[in-house]
C-alpha cells in the first residue's frame, strides 16, 4: 500500500474560523508527509448539511484502492500517513475508524490490542476500501429516508444490517478538537478519543489483536432505526 493508492477528502464548514485553522494544519501535515497524496477539501458553502457534504466527499480518486474521509475538526497523529498505510495493510478489506470515544478502548489498549471491533462507525475519520462505496450508497438510498441528516448513522445501519465489520484503531490516530463546537449543535465534551497520543503512531504493532480484537457491543441508539425502511434487496 502506497500513498498514491490513497485519496483523502476533508468535509469542511468554511464559515467557522476554528475549522479553517484546523483544515489548514491538516493540509500542511498531509502535504509535508506525502506530497503525492491526493487531498481535496469538500466545503459546504451552501450549508446543505452533514449528509450531502459527506456524500460529495465519499468519492475516491481515480485508481485509488482506499479513500479517507476526514471531518474538519481533527488533529492528526505524527507520521499520520505512514501509520495509516501500515494499518490498511493489516486490514485492507474493512472500514477503519481512526477515532473512537468508546469506553472499551482503554481495555483494548491494556490488553495490548491495536484494534477494537464494534457495530457501526464513529464519524470524524473513516477509511473506506473504495470498492465498498457504491454498495453503501446504493443500500442507503433504498433503506434510509432521504431527509435523514447523519452520515455516520447511515453507514452504521448499513454495516449492521449487512453484517459487515468495522474496526477502530487503538490508539486513535486522530483527536476530535471540535467536541464542544459541533456544527450540528451536538456538543459533548466526552466526544474525544480516550486513547490518543500524538506520537504513538510509528510504535503501533498492527498484528496485535488482529485475529481476536476487543469487542464493544454498543451500536447505534434504538431511536435511529425510526429512519430505516425495510425493502426488498
Amino acid at each position: 500500500m502506497r500513498a498514491t493508492e490513497l485519496s483523502v477528502a476533508i468535509q469542511h464548514a468554511p464559515w467557522a474560523d476554528d475549522r479553517r485553522r484546523w483544515v489548514a494544519a491538516m493540509l500542511d501535515q498531509l502535504h509535508a508527509e506525502a506530497p503525492e497524496l491526493r487531498v481535496r477539501v469538500v466545503a459546504d458553502h451552501d450549508r446543505e448539511g452533514c449528509w450531502p457534504t459527506f456524500r460529495r466527499a465519499l468519492r475516491p480518486g481515480p485508481g485509488c484502492s482506499h479513500h479517507l474521509v476526514l471531518q474538519d475538526d481533527l488533529e492528526l497523529c505524527d507520521e499520520f500517513v505512514a501509520t495509516l498505510l501500515a494499518a490498511i495493510r493489516s486490514r485492507p478489506d474493512a472500514i477503519l475508524n481512526l477515532y473512537t470515544s468508546s469506553d472499551i478502548a482503554p481495555l483494548a489498549l491494556a490488553r495490548g490490542h491495536a484494534w477494537l471491533e464494534k457495530p457501526g462507525v464513529a464519524g470524524p475519520s473513516m477509511l473506506w476500501p473504495a470498492e465498498l462505496i457504491e454498495e453503501f450508497l446504493d443500500w442507503q438510498a433504498r433503506h434510509v429516508v432521504p431527509e435523514f441528516e447523519y452520515d455516520t448513522v447511515r453507514v452504521s445501519m448499513w454495516l449492521i444490517k449487512t453484517g459487515r465489520k468495522a474496526y477502530a484503531t487503538v490508539p486513535s490516530l486522530t483527536q476530535h478538537l471540535g467536541a464542544v463546537s459541533s456544527t450540528l449543535g451536538l456538543n459533548d465534551e466526552d466526544k474525544i478519543a480516550l486513547c490518543y497520543e500524538r506520537g504513538a503512531g510509528p510504535k503501533i504493532d498492527w498484528t496485535r489483536g488482529l485475529q481476536t480484537p476487543t469487542f464493544d457491543k454498543y451500536g447505534i441508539a434504538e431511536t435511529w432505526w425510526e429512519h430505516f425502511r425495510e425493502c426488498a434487496d
